[in-house]
């Protein structure tokens, strides 16, 4: 399992059907029929703690013009509050901001950067929200927060009364969440793309003579990326340690994110939430260790990259060429290790591409996806991934979406 060491673990060794019924238990396979979205959330640790903490939407809005085909993945850490704010919000949010410019008529020229802007502003919009949320907590005034008394401070943050507690407040802006989020236009001939963190989105396209190509479309945001820590460090020129052991001050993987508002704002904020937050998913003692690092904030960025790729005419005329889009959390480029991205995205498609031309046609896409990079055809090593007795988890949550297109 990649743990190294003497220490062994057990685990039950199922035979089909068994194993294909297993699976689906714990992948929660859906299809969305109407847009032709097929979707798993994975995590084989059924430890409470170790829950998942990915999260997934698939919508269809019916808005000026026409349908817009909106999915989303959200990948949260350090907490759950985050993700699910962010994936419940976001959503409902940017489908108001595309309503309200869609009802001026833009001409399909101006498209292309009118979404792409509306894209990135509610991202942006929706963690400083948060941050801002949890701001207005505390006294604003100058050395206000220096002579906070203790006692009100604690209450502050862990006061729980519903949604708009400062407990709530606080765990939203404290936890984290990537965002991988796409558009698709009722003509279906526009995609949009928008990444915040290291989740990944792949196009794959069969070209005329029948062969399957990749593409990944979006940029890496964590330490594997070279030009991500690059710009952290020309941001933070005199602190060696903004990155080390490629994470941002040595604790956080992904360079951009929603929330982790204590790698955002002056090292106060972190001392005060470290100290007086109860809560099981902040460890005190492991976070007060980063503090001191924070000198010269923010170090987490949430701007987005946004892309736009046009699927072309035949989208309308129903004869463009086959094309399928995966996004994917992080989960699943972690279990293709040694693999670069490019590579990955090959397998992926390799593996999309036979289910769709295969003669007894496609199942669930991204259940068929999950089966093969947790084992495929080898059911023992599947059955080990499904079963191993371990009270903490040994693979990351995995969430994947293939969607057909056009």
């Amino acid at each position: 399992m990649d743990r190294g060491g003497q220490a062994r673990w057990t685990y039950r060794m199922l035979q089909e059907p068994a194993l294909s019924e297993e699976l689906k238990r714990f992948a929660g396979p859906c299809t969305s029929a109407s847009n032709r979205v097929d979707s798993v959330s994975f995590q084989p640790c059924r430890t409470w703690h170790y829950r998942s903490q990915d999260r997934y939407r698939i919508e269809e809005w019916a808005l000026p013009g026409g349908t817009w085909t909106y999915s989303a993945v959200f990948d949260g850490h350090m907490n759950h509050d985050t993700a699910d704010h962010v994936s419940t919000h976001f959503g409902p949010y940017l489908k108001s901001r595309l309503d309200s410019a869609l009802r001026s008529r833009p001409s399909p020229s101006a498209l292309p950067k009118l979404v792409s802007d509306i894209l990135k502003h509610s991202l942006e919009h929706i963690d400083g929200a948060m941050i801002s949320e949890f701001l207005a907590l505390f006294p604003r005034e100058p050395n206000a927060l220096t002579r906070l008394d203790p006692a009100r401070a604690r209450r502050l943050v862990n006061e729980k009364k519903g949604e708009s507690s400062g407990y709530s407040k606080t765990a939203r802006a404290f936890g984290g969440t990537t965002a991988l989020v796409t558009l698709v236009d009722p003509t279906r001939s526009h995609l949009w793309v928008a990444n915040v963190g290291d989740c990944v989105a792949v196009l794959g396209e069969k070209d005329r003579s029948g062969k399957w190509r990749s593409r990944v479309v979006n940029s890496i945001h964590n330490g594997s990326n070279p030009g991500e820590l690059a710009r952290i460090r020309s941001e933070h020129p005199e602190e060696a340690d903004c990155v080390w052991n490629d994470r941002v001050l040595g604790f956080l993987a992904p360079t951009r994110a929603i929330g982790d508002a204590w790698l955002k704002l002056p090292a106060i904020y972190a001392e005060l939430v470290f100290k007086h937050l109860d809560s099981d998913w902040l460890s005190a003692e492991i976070m007060e260790s980063h503090v001191p690092r924070i000198r010269t904030p923010p170090y987490l960025s949430n701007t987005p990259d946004v892309y736009h790729l046009e699927l072309g005419a035949g989208a309308r005329q129903g004869s463009a060429a086959q094309r399928v889009l995966i996004l994917c959390s992080d989960g699943l480029s972690d279990l293709y290790n040694g693999y670069s991205f490019q590579e990955m995205a090959d397998e992926w498609i390799e593996h999309i591409g036979r289910e769709l031309d295969s003669p007894s046609g496609p199942g669930n896409l991204a259940l068929s996806l999950l089966r093969e990079a947790i084992g495929g055809s080898d059911a023992q090593l599947v059955s080990r991934n499904l079963t191993v007795e371990m009270e903490e988890r040994w693979m990351d949550d995995t969430t994947i979406l293939v969607q057909r297109l056009p």
